[in-house]
């Protein structure tokens, strides 16, 4: 992290009682042992809940400053720097090694402790669910909600970690309004509620996020309007980021953001399309420390996150779709200069982060009483829609229903076994019959009675999965978006045979 937005004040250490040397052989202490002295009088250790250790200045904000890192942000770079200029002695790389060493021992037999980046979360001493959100300053401010309102914090009441991607927020407005901003946000107002209602979400960490898909044609202002909506929650100089190479690398820029988006995404890799899912719904990577062969690194995550796409060339999976909220921006019939839309959006911005931190406070205040039935895949979320609509009469949740719903057709459309089971299930009922009645039969028995089907309207049966056993995995995969357009697909075992049941629920 630079110096400019999230360096602690590192001054305050006490001056060695004399002059240190390297060797330590009755000269006086030690470089390692001075600046363990100067540590521990600069910093509190603490082992965070995610097993790592830190140090928190004693006089400066509440900001968690890494023990092991080498980058300038860490402690061990501080230490140097403090050392040369209380002593004019350069620390060598074994009496910081030494020195790190001995605070990592000390910090692991403490009790874990929360830890945080941009978004926190504490109950207050009245009860009350509060929401606190590192505004990335150098000072440590902090914006704290809950029920009653919301306000900005001189220290934080809770630890928050930092990386070089964390910027600072706007000073946001009391009383401010959307409407600015809403002016340089080509979406129609159903979608714009709804990317709203994601920002409002972003607020409210442990529960999962759908993925924003923002989905339009060259020209239409994707990166623009990801930038504005980034701004109001976690801002950030990589605001649209290609995708990454590697899951290591996936790893690494998870862990270093709150909210990112992946910008222009045209093909998804499988492991990648696993890995959104699991950091919509909570991840960990296990990789091998560096210098090391036995010392293992975990990086776990939940986060925010968006993308831009103008399309993607091949079909999502179902499980992904699942946990994606679509919007289209809509083409733009006079551009303007990027210079004016950065002025104008930083103009609008306070007023925009006030009003969304009066939506966020509404929400934690109805939320408790808020009664969603037939919640969909991303529970948690369409129970912040339904709490947002009822303190802003929108309808964002209705509107969400739609999406998935659409969603789960368009996902059907290009795939032959999807298609082929949502016309076996609709087919009309038999005449005589008052509806159609559920299909039932083995694995082997639907697939003849697919590849029927698909010669008769003329679908490429060649598509369909080669064996049952592949039919039983692609009926897995299918199953939750072909129940978004009605069709129910269960499996049951009786007298040694394993049954699949297929039913249109026609309402």
């Amino acid at each position: 992290m630079t110096d400019q937005h999230t360096d602690p004040p590192a001054d305050g250490p006490v001056p060695p009682p004399e002059p240190a040397s390297s060797g330590g052989k009755g000269k006086g202490p030690d470089l390692a042992q001075v600046l363990v002295q100067m540590a521990q009088d600069t910093y509190r250790m603490i082992r965070a809940d995610d097993g790592r250790t830190y140090g928190i200045p004693k006089d400066g904000p509440n900001i968690a400053v890494p023990l092991g890192s080498r980058s300038g942000s860490g402690v061990r770079a501080k230490l140097a720097n403090s050392l040369w200029n209380t002593t004019g002695q350069v620390a060598s790389g074994s009496a910081l090694s030494d020195c790190v060493n001995v605070l990592e021992g000390e910090a692991a037999v403490l009790d874990p402790v929360p830890v945080f980046l941009r978004m926190g979360r504490y109950t207050d001493d009245a009860g009350r669910d509060t929401i606190v959100v590192d505004m990335g300053t150098k000072t440590g401010h902090a914006i704290v909600i809950n029920a009653d309102g919301w306000s900005i914090e001189g220290t934080s009441p809770v630890m928050f970690r930092r990386s070089e991607l964390v910027h600072p927020l706007v000073p946001p407005e009391r009383g401010g309004s959307l409407d600015a901003l809403r002016e340089l946000i080509n979406l129609s107002d159903d979608d714009y509620r709804l990317a709203i209602g994601w920002v409002v979400a972003s607020y409210l960490i442990d529960m999962p996020h759908p993925i924003l898909l923002i989905q339009g044609e060259q020209g239409t202002a994707k990166t623009t309007l990801v930038r504005s909506l980034l701004a109001l929650s976690d801002p950030q100089p990589a605001a649209e980021r290609e995708p990454p190479g590697s899951q290591r690398e996936w790893a690494i820029f998870a862990r270093a953001s709150w909210a990112f988006s992946f910008d222009n995404v045209t093909e998804l890799p499988d492991w990648l399309s696993n890995s959104l899912c699991k950091g919509v719904t909570g991840d960990a990577v296990l990789q091998r420390a560096l210098h090391s062969d036995e010392d293992i690194v975990v990086f776990s995550f939940q986060r925010v996150m968006a993308m831009t796409t103008i399309g993607i060339r091949h079909t999502l999976a179902g499980d992904l779709v699942d946990r994606m909220l679509l919007v289209e921006p809509e083409v733009l019939d006079a551009r303007l200069p990027e210079s004016e839309i950065r002025a104008r959006r930083q103009a609008a911005l306070p007023g925009a982060l006030g009003a969304v931190l009066k939506l966020v406070s509404g929400v934690l205040r109805v939320l408790p009483g808020v009664q969603v039935t037939d919640l969909p895949r991303m529970a948690d979320f369409a129970r912040v829609l339904a709490a947002l609509d009822q303190i802003t009469d929108w309808n964002t949740l209705a509107t969400y229903r739609d999406r998935v719903t659409a969603m789960g057709a368009a996902l059907i459309e290009g795939d032959t076994f999807a298609q082929a089971l949502y016309r076996l299930a609709t087919r009309p009922p038999t005449p005589g019959l008052p509806e159609t009645i559920p299909w039932e039969g083995t694995t082997a028995a639907l697939l003849a009675e697919l590849r029927a089907l698909c010669t008769e309207a003329g679908l490429p049966f060649a598509d369909l999965p080669s064996s049952t056993k592949k039919a039983g995995q692609r009926l897995s995969e299918i199953a939750p978006s072909l129940r978004k357009v009605g069709v129910d697909i269960r499996r049951r075992k009786t007298n040694g045979q394993r049954l699949i049941t297929i039913t249109h629920n026609r309402t």
